[in-house]
């Protein structure tokens, strides 16, 4: 990353000026609405990349793998093909067995195939209903968005009992302690400034920058 004209390892090597410069935002009035979107359209939402939905074919294929099911599909066609071999070849009825095993497994993975479609729809559904929000600043306003519509550059208002919605250097800071449980393994909260402090000789190095939050 270039800021200033010169590389830096990591945004929290670099002061906020010099940050604001390199997105082309403003440290008081934040990105613009239009520069907000450019970026969302450049850079995509902010959000994990998710797999490919599987379609209903690959879920009913899917359920043919399950050990019982390939059991139950190799008993049918042991028994269709001793018929097929056997004295009893031309009567129709020898082959019930194995054409009635067949059917059912088939109907039942169409039904498990069908049901886990609609269950994942409805998960979706669910999910973007309860999807996060946080206030950014655009515009010099102070406004809600979606956690997924954050982007590089923006300046992102942190409160008590926030959810950080992406790896933030922060700005400004007044008694600010953050969770990184999840991150580092430590239990407590860890103390988080805007300030960049220069380690000092002999002084183990942090897990995570002071001046960024995660």
């Amino acid at each position: 990353m270039t800021v200033g004209g010169s590389a830096i390892a990591s945004p929290a090597d670099a002061m906020p000026e010099d940050l604001a410069r390199h997105f082309g935002m403003d440290l008081s009035r934040g990105l613009t609405q239009a520069q907000a979107a450019e970026a969302l359209r450049r850079d995509g939402p902010n959000e994990l990349e998710k797999p490919p939905k599987p379609t209903l074919l690959m879920l009913f294929l899917m359920q043919l793998t399950g050990f019982v099911i390939m059991l139950l599909i190799a008993a049918a066609v042991a028994s269709l093909a001793v018929n097929a071999t056997g004295p009893g070849k031309d009567d129709p009825l020898s082959y019930t067995t194995g054409i009635a095993i067949l059917i059912i497994v088939f109907i039942n993975a169409s039904v498990a195939a069908w049901t886990e479609a609609k269950a994942s729809d409805a998960l979706e559904a669910l999910t973007k209903m309860t999807q996060a929000t946080i206030y950014v600043i655009r515009d010099g306003e102070e406004v809600k968005v979606d956690v997924p519509t954050v982007v590089k550059g923006d300046l992102v208002v942190l409160g008590t009992g926030d959810v950080v919605p992406a790896d933030l250097r922060l700005c400004e800071a007044d008694d600010v302690k953050v969770s990184e449980m999840a991150l580092t393994g430590e239990p407590e909260d860890v103390a988080k400034t805007w300030k960049i402090k220069p380690r000092k000789e002999g002084e183990a190095e942090k897990l995570t920058p002071e001046n960024m939050v995660f």
